[in-house]
């Protein structure tokens, strides 16, 4: 039983292109979206149940593969420790009918120094963040590990770099300034902000994935310079959604237009899964949520 909640995206028609289009009952674009599977052959420990991702994934890839999906994008965390745990999780991916679209979390580099440089092979990326376009629909992946303590080797410049960061922050008393975080890099900021404008020139739709939150400001979880995203986001009225993982509870906002999702850990319970199906329409998107993910219809 899915509960649904409505939800009304309002975007200037100038921008959209599609003022007074009618409801249409097939979507132009349907996408899965998974969060924080984390699995680990550990026991569990709380609310985290680390081996029975590997069911859970398992019965959503059943479900996802009954629908014409463009891609299955999962939000980070597919681990959560030991390089090893991509070798018993990665099979399961596979068998998806759909491409396979990742985003880095804290998590999937909470593995061996010697290890660190091996993580984007094992989910076939070949770079951190990304962006495609399908239709009038364009989608940005982007790394929020780009910039943490965890994503390079302890004695490196960039962990030393980052460690920096971290510090500056935490003098400044922020509530995000933890080491299970991370930030854009300069580089990443303006491909992202350049993005943005070519989508925004070319009249597409956008919606961005990222493992960290960035909205609403004053939350624990999120990226270290969630406040810069945020801000580019809003000169974009063309973004319709943030989609994230990372906090486990998920959590769910809206500012200046867009929509920002943040979709339940598959990790948390002992017997429920979570993940959704998203369809997008002309004139609204569809979050249908499976067992603890809530489905939201959006209007536009």
């Amino acid at each position: 039983m899915h509960r649904r909640t409505f939800l009304k995206i309002t975007l200037p028609a100038a921008l959209t292109g599609y003022a007074g289009a009618a409801e249409s009952d097939l979507p132009l674009i349907s996408f899965g979206v998974i969060a924080d599977p984390q699995y680990a052959d550990v026991k569990s420990a709380g609310s985290r149940h680390y081996r029975d991702s590997l069911g859970k994934l398992k019965g959503a890839v059943a479900e996802l593969n009954k629908h014409d999906l463009k891609f299955v994008v999962t939000l980070g965390d597919v681990i959560d420790r030991d390089i090893a745990s991509f070798n018993d999780i990665m099979p399961i991916y596979k068998t998806l009918k759909a491409p396979r679209r990742f985003v880095l979390g804290n998590h999937d580099f909470t593995v061996d120094d010697k290890d660190k440089d091996k993580v984007l092979g094992h989910l076939d990326m070949k770079n951190g963040y990304h962006a495609e376009s399908a239709g009038d629909w364009h989608f940005i992946y982007l790394d929020g590990t780009d910039v943490s303590t965890y994503r390079h080797p302890k004695d490196s410049a960039e962990t030393a770099s980052a460690k920096e960061v971290l510090g500056k922050m935490k003098q400044e008393k922020r509530k995000n300034a933890v080491p299970w975080n991370g930030a854009l890099g300069a580089k990443q900021v303006q491909w992202f902000s350049a993005e943005l404008d070519k989508a925004k020139a070319a009249n597409k739709r956008v919606i961005v994935f990222n493992h960290y939150p960035v909205f609403p400001l004053n939350d624990s979880h999120n990226l270290w310079n969630n406040t810069e995203v945020v801000g580019l986001i809003a000169k974009h009225p063309n973004v319709i959604a943030y989609m994230n993982g990372h906090n486990h509870r998920g959590n769910y906002a809206v500012n200046k237009g867009c929509h920002y999702v943040n979709l339940k850990g598959m990790v948390e319970t002992k017997d429920k899964s979570a993940f959704a199906v998203v369809r997008c329409y002309n004139d609204r998107i569809e979050v249908d949520g499976y067992e603890t993910e809530p489905d939201r219809t959006c209007k536009f």
